[in-house]
């Protein structure tokens, strides 16, 4: 079983989390495979629009943090795949569609600032937990959650690492539509293939258009990066990390 699915169908490119049972945490291989297929899709004329989904009741619980103290003891204190993923998004050509069923933490919450459109069933949500971990806000989701949620929420979740409601999301206009978990796939299904039907260079041009601040997003998430990198060093991430760890393992 892969733990990214990636089919296409009717122009329809869907790259999906497929790790319930670890919460579709993001490891390694993960990062490899969705950056791979955003990137491929992204070139394809036979794809005209993406959907990234989780599963049922679980998007996707950010890093597996296991894996990613293991990255960082085997590459010398960095872990570069998030950042691939992230330049790839930022750089995808084509229109990409988040299908959200149940929490969105960490990496799964901020990359949904950069998606195109999003659907989300009513028992979504949004963590950004990163400074109960010790670091900082990245994809460049310092400058994306206050510009779209206001600097107090912004602050809500990434200070006191409270959770932003499906509802609240399409409150502050993030969310298209929240849903009953039941209509989730196939309104989405619709939306993807009412946007597949419509000339590839003009969705190509209007999504270039519509990020004509992928630039600057590159150089938040760069400086964003290097305070990220940091703290991973301070003995308070190391700690944290550690009880998380122990925590799980018991």
């Amino acid at each position: 079983m892969t733990a990214i699915t990636n089919s296409t169908d009717n122009a329809v490119c869907t790259l999906g989390f497929n790790r319930p049972d670890k919460l579709n945490a993001l490891n390694r291989e993960m990062y490899t495979l969705l950056t791979a297929g955003l990137t491929a899709a992204s070139s394809d004329d036979n794809c005209r629009v993406i959907v990234i989904k989780g599963t049922a009741g679980i998007f996707t619980a950010g890093n597996d943090l296991a894996d990613f103290a293991a990255a960082l003891a085997q590459e010398g204190g960095r872990f570069d795949a998030p950042f691939q993923l992230m330049k790839a998004m930022l750089s995808c050509e084509k229109p990409i569609v988040a299908s959200v069923d149940g929490p969105a933490i960490g990496i799964g919450a901020t990359m949904l600032f950069h998606c195109d459109l999003i659907y989300a069933s009513h028992k979504a949500s949004l963590h950004a937990p990163f400074a109960d971990l010790g670091v900082c806000p990245e994809f460049a989701s310092s400058e994306t959650f206050p510009a779209v949620l206001g600097h107090q929420k912004a602050a809500q979740m990434l200070l006191l690492g409270e959770p932003l409601s499906a509802v609240d999301g399409e409150r502050f206009g993030l969310i298209n539509n929240v849903l009953d978990a039941e209509s989730l796939d196939q309104t989405v299904a619709e939306v993807a293939t009412r946007l597949a039907g419509k000339p590839l260079d003009a969705l190509r041009t209007s999504r270039k258009l519509l990020n004509a601040r992928k630039q600057h997003y590159m150089e938040i998430i760069e400086r964003e990066g290097q305070e990220f990198g940091r703290l991973m060093k301070t003995d308070e991430f190391k700690n944290n990390l550690e009880k998380f760890l122990n925590k799980n393992a018991s």
